[in-house]
Parts: structure tokens; sequence; C-alpha cells
């Protein structure tokens, strides 16, 4: 019989399964009933497939493949995660593909070609993205959200709490009589950058501060090159805040350099304070105070809670949220004399 032309919507609509079960089919995952996953092969069978294949990924079951997908590899928070979710996949004898991309209108149809070419068994994203893609994707693999996330979907995610992290950072900086404080923010899209916006409104309103936007420096993306232009345009517009509380400890680095070439001294003068404790905030001089997400056990628990539900897809949701630590250096602890 000659293959007619095949997808995983033309299966579930011949055979009444959905489209996330003839994935695991695919994949040869184990806890799909026999007699659906007969429906399956009889109906590859009627598209004239050999599906001997269905039968070898059953025995190569451990040697599965996880996608992990980041916006960006330049963004050094992801090295961590990307390390804890290839230490989870090895841990239980399945493959990583690391791939970089943003996943939008030009590219969701690639990306969705490319996870059913290598036969993927699930996704971890990291991306922010908007609904419509979250659940093309769904109905393709199964998925877990890590970092970024959507709550309004049920899909299980690992993440912190951006709102409470940020204001214990802010609570610090008021500890240390700082009130004019400054706000480098990464690109509103992402979860994490609208939620560390509201935990710094929150902060000043809990404070009693107004609120002064001529302090807040919202950039595009997370660059050290744009956070310098951005605040050394603030200091030359006469405005001095005595703190900086920044989303991304390369957005520090740039504060602090900045402050420094201006002749302010780090911290006596200006106290700053980064997040997700990666290596430039401990290679810098000073050293950087900085909110420390556990990154490698984003990624490791992100891998594992999608191979628990690709394995068993009858287990309930469940979402995790990772605790955040302050640690402080150099940055805000005033020197003497």
């Amino acid at each position: 019989m000659n293959k007619k032309v095949m997808n995983y919507q033309h299966i579930a609509e011949k055979t009444g399964v959905s489209i996330s079960t003839i994935s695991r089919v695919f994949t040869g995952a184990p806890n799909v009933k026999a007699g659906t996953r007969r429906k399956v092969i009889e109906a590859l069978k009627d598209y004239g497939y050999d599906t001997a294949f269905i039968e070898e990924h059953r025995k190569i079951h451990g040697n599965l493949l996880v996608i992990l997908n980041v916006p960006s590899t330049g963004n050094p928070f992801y090295t961590q995660i990307i390390h804890g979710a290839k230490t989870a996949a090895t841990q239980r004898g399945c493959h990583l593909l690391l791939n970089e991309d943003h996943i939008n209108d030009s590219t969701i149809d690639n990306f969705l070609r490319l996870l059913r070419k290598v036969q993927a068994a699930g996704l971890i994203t990291t991306n922010h993205m908007a609904p419509v893609y979250l659940k093309r994707i769904n109905e393709t693999v199964p998925l877990v959200q890590c970092c970024e996330y959507d709550a309004g979907f049920d899909l299980p995610y690992v993440s912190i709490d951006d709102v409470a992290a940020t204001k214990t950072a802010m609570e610090y900086l008021f500890s240390l009589g700082r009130r004019n404080i400054a706000f480098i923010n990464g690109p509103i899209r992402y979860k994490y950058a609208k939620q560390r916006y509201q935990g710094y409104l929150e902060a000043l309103q809990d404070a009693g501060i107004p609120l002064d936007r001529r302090m807040i420096i919202q950039l595009s993306e997370i660059n050290y090159n744009l956070a310098v232009s951005a605040v050394t345009t603030l200091f030359d517009s006469g405005r001095r805040p005595n703190a900086f509380f920044c989303a991304s400890d390369v957005l520090a680095a740039a504060a602090i350099k900045v402050g420094m070439k201006k002749g302010f001294a780090v911290p006596n003068d200006i106290a700053v304070v980064g997040f997700d404790n990666v290596e430039i905030s401990f290679m810098t001089n000073p050293t950087i105070t900085t909110i420390s997400q556990p990154s490698f056990q984003l990624g490791f628990s992100s891998c594992e809670l999608l191979i628990e539900h690709v394995t068993n897809p009858q287990i309930p949701i469940h979402n995790i949220i990772l605790a955040t630590e302050l640690l402080v250096r150099e940055s805000t602890t005033m020197k003497q004399g």
C-alpha cells in the first residue's frame, strides 16, 4: 500500500485518541492501554506505515529523547538549568537535546516539525510564549514549563516566586537606609520581569516610598552594553539613586561599572543588588549581592517532572515552586574608613 499523507491530527480524528497519547505511542512510552495502542497502530497501517518502529521504541524506552528549549544560550542564567536538566536525563537513561530559539509565529511550525522529526518524548521550555503556542505544543508532546509559565494552563511547571524574592532584596536595601532605589528590568513580556516589577512596586508601597517612574530602566533584553548605556543616561539626567535593584547579575555588573566610572563608591555611595547568582556575580570587583536562584535544581526538577509525566501520564499534574536566597556580598557591604 502507498503511504498517504499523515500527521498526528489525522490519526486523532481517525481513532478518537488524543494527540498527546498518540505521541506516547510513537515514543514507546509505557502506561498506554493496549487497546489504545492497537487503535493507533491499525490507523498507521491503514496509512501504509510499517509499525515495527513502535515496538522497537518500547524496547529502548529508557533512551527517550527530551528537548530543552531556551531563548538564548548567551544569557548565563541558563547554563546551570541546562546542566541540571542534562544530569536528570542522564540519571534516568534518557537523552537531552538543547534547542535555542524563541517560539513565536515565525518559528512555531518549524519547531513542531522538529519535535515530530526527532520523535521527542517531551519538551521542557524556559521560553515565554503565547497561549496558542503552548496549546499547539502540548497537543504534540508532553510539556513542562521551567521558570517561565502560564498559570492559566493546566500544565506542570517548576519556577520561583519572583515577587517575594524581589521584596526580600528591596527590604534588605531599605534596612541599609537606601530609599532612592533605581530598578533595571529585563523584557517585560517575561513572567520574571513582570513579577519583579510587581515586587518592586509593592516593596516601595509597603515602605511608604513614593514611586518615581524615572528611576525604572526597562530593557528589551538582558544585555550588559544596553544596561551600561541606560544607566549612563540615568546619571547624565541628573538623577542619582543611592541603590540599584537589578533583575539580573549582568545588569548589576553594568550598574557597578557606570557608577564607579562616574566617581561613586560602591557600596558606600551606591549599593547594588542583582538576581540569579551567576558566575559574573562573584567575578566582579566588588562582588555582587544577589538573589540566588536554584538554577541547577530548576533544570533537574523540570526534567524529572517531565519524565514522570511521559512514563506515567495518569499521574495528576503538579507544580513546584523552589526557594530563593539573598547572598550578601561586597556591593552592599559598607566599607569603613
